[in-house]
């Protein structure tokens, strides 16, 4: 059994994957497979991945119809064989040397290990508890939520791990962070210093075209809280509540461009997010923005 499984969905990426392999193969630590995963392509993509397997015998490839991102992963989690796993996104690459930090960071008193795409320590810390790590994941910071640069026990993921549905194009790897965070009791390991992951944008990139609504952060909500075990919903509440008003910012800046802020005020997305301020009695203090509870304030009567 190798000690890592590197799982790459791939969909109409030709121009993308031979660079991203290309740094894979040239990383330091060699104990690893990659597992190719091509969504249904229909630019080459395909071809491509098997002429990159016959090349290299740690280089395992399945075709599967086109399903979205998240149910690819999941077939190459169904693939993958070692004792870690960690997601690679087809467009981007790795520095030489991600690998060998990232597992030596592993130990038997974690199952989960992060890096970052971004120089970063926080706080100058090499472990986070597991409740610390989940509010970080829910609320969106330091590049945490993302789903590459970090090392997953493979024995963490079920057959609702990467359970998402198809409407659910952007915010999928926070549903997915969050529901390996809850399967694990043990502390987080961070890997600090020099990024291990080199994320490459573009114009196809989602975040470029993706555009947030108050119906689509609603659904993503639900989807949010039933990542998170119910029993802890009223402790991780506050935290989520601080997700949805920065959320809402954005939102609401959108709306005032768009001329729509009178149905933003009436949707069930806002309407929800007073309720559970109202519940909890969450404090403006722990989200100073005056004008966006202004605008709440106006939206509750």
């Amino acid at each position: 059994m190798v000690k890592v499984s590197i799982v790459i969905p791939v969909y109409n990426r030709k121009n993308f994957l031979t660079v991203c392999i290309k740094s894979l193969l040239a990383q330091s630590f060699e104990d690893f497979e990659i597992c190719l995963v091509d969504d249904g392509s229909t630019d080459g993509t395909g071809l491509l991945c098997d002429e990159l397997a016959e090349k290299d015998t740690r280089i395992r490839v399945l075709h599967v119809q086109n399903g979205g991102a998240t149910y690819a992963r999941q077939k190459g989690v169904e693939l993958a064989t070692g004792e870690w796993v960690l997601f690679v996104d087809s467009d981007d690459t790795m520095p030489a040397d991600a690998l060998q930090r990232l597992f030596q960071a592993a130990s038997e008193d974690t199952d989960i290990v992060v890096g970052f795409y971004r120089k970063k320590r926080l706080w100058g810390v090499n472990k986070l508890s597991p409740a610390c790590y989940r509010k970080l994941l829910i609320k969106g910071r330091h590049n945490i939520s993302a789903t590459c640069g970090k090392l997953f026990r493979r024995t963490l993921f079920d057959e609702d791990t990467l359970r998402t549905p198809r409407e659910i194009v952007m915010g999928e790897d926070m549903l997915m962070n969050l529901r390996l965070a809850f399967a694990s009791s043990k502390p987080v390991r961070l890997v600090g210093g020099n990024c291990v992951y080199n994320y490459i944008q573009h114009g196809g990139n989602i975040t470029h075209v993706f555009k947030l609504t108050a119906d689509y952060e609603h659904i993503f909500h639900k989807e949010r809280l039933q990542a998170i075990p119910e029993e802890e919903h009223a402790r991780y509440m506050p935290v989520m509540i601080y997700r949805r008003l920065r959320m809402l910012r954005r939102i609401l800046r959108c709306a005032q461009k768009d001329n729509t802020v009178g149905e933003l005020r009436t949707s069930v997305f806002v309407k929800e997010l007073i309720a559970d301020i109202h519940a909890t009695r969450y404090a403006f203090w722990r989200y100073p923005h005056w004008r966006l509870w202004r605008f709440l304030a106006s939206a509750g009567k």
